[in-house]
């Protein structure tokens, strides 16, 4: 989004507040500077003059967990998403918070593997001694062996098509073995699987933090790699990833990943879900939610209560984020239940046992 875009669709709020009716952060703030409405609001002062950029204003446009609840509830058709990230490139220097987080984004970028290597030393070292007394959250371990550790093309005698896998970060250094279920998945149903390593992050937390510069030059990396291979469809299990790249890349470059698509939409499209087999246990499936720190566990709570309720032994989400969030919900609140991705399920229902 350009300034005299940013400037037009400001100008176009007439505050009725019908986005505020599904906003998650309102409905549990009860603020208005919490609330799409109040942020456009701020947004819209901050572009006339009348305030001027600080930390406190930074503190409130960056605590949009930016899930796009509101994004077809404007009247008058603001893209209130797109406005938020581009008042966070306006404010992003004034972003306490996120100047840390900046700085080390911009340096791993270049060798995400080099990065994660170190950080794995020093969750061992130190992470773990924290969490276990209750002084940091869940962040799950670490894993030597990215999935994307190297370029394959897994063959198949019984060869029904060609696709390619976009595993995103969550799955390639946290969770390697979701990309083991998809793959076993796949090959089971015939197709030859194409797995690429010189695959970046999707951009999305650059542009949360307001790098829209360092989120341009990651999706151009991401389409240009991927728009050559021949495949069918390009498979992600991250619900994040798909929406930036199909939504988002467009707007950044435009210009996306051709094939792109939610593993989801593929097993059903292409009827993978009919295995002839059941999935065990009693399932209780969410879709998404994102994490902005305190809010976000309160948030996170509203869902433990849901999920508690529904009296389930399985919780079962799309979402990589979704399952260190639910983790660590989990643990606060002593919930004995399991958290898997979908992957899994379907793996255990198809082949009989998940990936290792």
């Amino acid at each position: 989004m350009d300034d005299l875009r940013y400037s037009s669709e400001l100008i176009k709020c007439v505050r009725c507040g019908a986005c505020k009716a599904l906003c998650p952060t309102y409905l549990t703030a009860l603020d208005e500077t919490m609330g799409s409405r109040g942020r456009i609001a701020m947004l819209g002062a901050m572009k006339s003059g009348s305030l001027l950029p600080s930390s406190r204003l930074s503190d409130k446009i960056f605590s949009c967990i930016l899930c796009g609840a509101c994004r077809d509830l404007c009247p008058t058709g603001i893209d209130i998403l797109e406005t938020i990230y581009h008042g966070r490139v306006k404010l992003k220097n004034f972003y306490r918070r996120g100047r840390l987080f900046s700085k080390a984004a911009k340096f791993s970028i270049p060798m995400m593997n080099s990065v994660f290597f170190i950080l794995r030393g020093m969750q061992k070292i130190f992470y773990q001694p924290l969490y276990k007394i209750g002084k940091l959250p869940y962040i799950p371990e670490i894993t030597s062996v990215p999935f994307k550790d190297s370029a394959q093309v897994y063959k198949n005698t019984k060869k029904i098509g060609r696709v390619a896998i976009f595993a995103g970060c969550a799955v390639n250094y946290f969770y390697p073995h979701l990309g083991g279920s998809l793959l076993n998945i796949l090959l089971a149903r015939g197709y030859e699987v194409v797995v690429l390593k010189g695959e970046v992050c999707c951009g999305s937390p650059m542009r949360a933090m307001g790098l829209e510069e360092e989120a341009i030059a990651l999706a151009r990396k991401n389409v240009e790699l991927f728009n050559r291979v021949r495949a069918e469809a390009i498979l992600c299990m991250c619900p994040t990833c798909t929406m930036v790249i199909k939504r988002e890349y467009p707007l950044l470059i435009n210009d996306t990943i051709e094939k792109i698509m939610d593993v989801n939409e593929f097993f059903i499209k292409n009827d993978i879900l009919n295995s002839g087999h059941n999935s065990p246990g009693e399932l209780k499936i969410r879709r998404r939610i994102v994490t902005y720190q305190d809010l976000s566990e309160k948030i996170g709570h509203k869902k433990n209560r849901n999920i508690s309720d529904t009296n389930a032994d399985t919780l079962v989400t799309s979402c990589p984020g979704c399952m260190i969030q639910f983790e660590n919900i989990k643990r606060q609140s002593r919930l004995d239940i399991d958290i898997v991705h979908m992957v899994e399920i379907i793996e255990e229902a198809m082949c009989g046992e998940k990936a290792a």
